[in-house]
């Protein structure tokens, strides 16, 4: 039996993971444009020890992954886990026009780079089978769309994901024939001036709000996360552990950045505003931000050379841009409405 759903679009961009990839394609096959929908929020939010070894984390609760992705939309997900080998599943979800977003193991893909040799979870776009072959969809370079093998498939959707020295920061988490579902739920705003504005000044507030106790967010909360960063004991397990910590909650938050800087920067050639092309500039300076962070992190953890001096470095270039970003922004927010 065939299953199949319209041709789907690859999307990705530079600073993006599998993450922001496999929703724009949910959303491009609807007819929504991924800037504006996934473009629009920008926020920072980490809850202590609330993270998983996985290419797509995000922390997104109490709101579904699409949710909070997408704040200023009816945009919603779910997970689902399958029974078996889970294909049928799959098959009614493509029958329903729901294209399947799966969690996966590279190390199982005949069309990635770590075939047979590293493992990292995940995920690809599901957009036809038949009783041979599965067809996926993943944007992430060198981008593949095609066909694959149904055991290969089902090797990867099922995998232990065991522990991986070679990818200490998205290995041992298993894939579980796990599977993301979205839908938009409702009309979708008009992004005319007034909502963009809008968007601006919520996310704005929302970065110069106090931390709450639980969770750190916002501007206090990047701070405050940074600091503790800075202060770690170098070659402790605490340290290990926060610096895979950074790597991976960190990757989708400045894939957020950059994709909100698209998203002002399309709005500021649109209506030819030279403050929302500024504020564009700032954001995206705070997305490049994070690359001295992560990576500094990611060097600390895998070569266990810890360089704290250096990582405060770049966490003060991260959060003097940051502040900046947020008065270019109050500016574009004056200027737009």
């Amino acid at each position: 039996m065939t299953t199949t759903a319209p041709p789907v679009r690859l999307w990705t961009r530079d600073l993006g993971s599998c993450l922001h990839g496999t929703l724009a394609t949910a959303l491009l096959r609807d007819g929504h444009d991924p800037v504006t929908v996934l473009g629009a929020p920008w926020e920072f939010r980490r809850h202590p020890g609330a993270w998983s070894s996985e290419e797509y984390f995000f922390f997104a609760e109490p709101d579904s992954l699409a949710g909070r992705l997408a704040l200023y939309h009816p945009f919603e997900s779910a997970w689902h886990r399958s029974d078996g080998d889970g294909v049928d599943d799959l098959r009614e979800a493509l029958a329903a026009g729901v294209l399947p977003i799966a969690a996966v193991d590279n190390f199982h893909l005949p069309f990635r780079p770590a075939f047979h040799d590293v493992h990292a979870a995940h995920l690809l776009v599901v957009y036809r089978i038949t009783d041979t072959e599965v067809y996926v969809s993943d944007a992430q370079p060198p981008a593949f769309q095609g066909a694959i093998p149904v055991a290969d498939f089902l090797a990867s959707w099922g995998s232990l994901n065991p522990p991986d020295d070679a990818d200490v920061f998205f290995s041992a988490s298993p894939s579980g024939r796990r599977w993301l579902s979205t839908r938009m739920t409702g009309p979708v705003p008009e992004p005319d001036r007034r909502w963009v504005g809008h968007v601006i000044r919520e996310n704005v507030a929302r970065y110069r709000q106090e931390s709450p106790a639980d969770t750190q967010t916002g501007l206090s909360g990047l701070r405050q996360y940074l600091d503790q960063l800075c202060a770690l004991t170098p070659g402790t397990d605490a340290a290990s552990e926060a610096l895979s910590e950074l790597y991976v909650i960190s990757w989708n938050i400045q894939a957020q950045s950059g994709l909100h800087a698209e998203f002002l920067r399309t709005h500021a050639v649109r209506w030819r505003i030279p403050e929302l092309a500024e504020a564009a500039a700032g954001v995206d300076a705070v997305a490049h931000g994070w690359t001295g962070v992560r990576m500094t992190g990611a060097h600390s953890r895998v070569w266990q050379r810890h360089r704290p001096e250096e990582l405060r470095a770049h966490a003060t270039t991260l959060v003097r841009r940051l502040e900046a970003a947020l008065d270019l922004l109050e500016l574009a927010a004056d200027a737009v409405s």
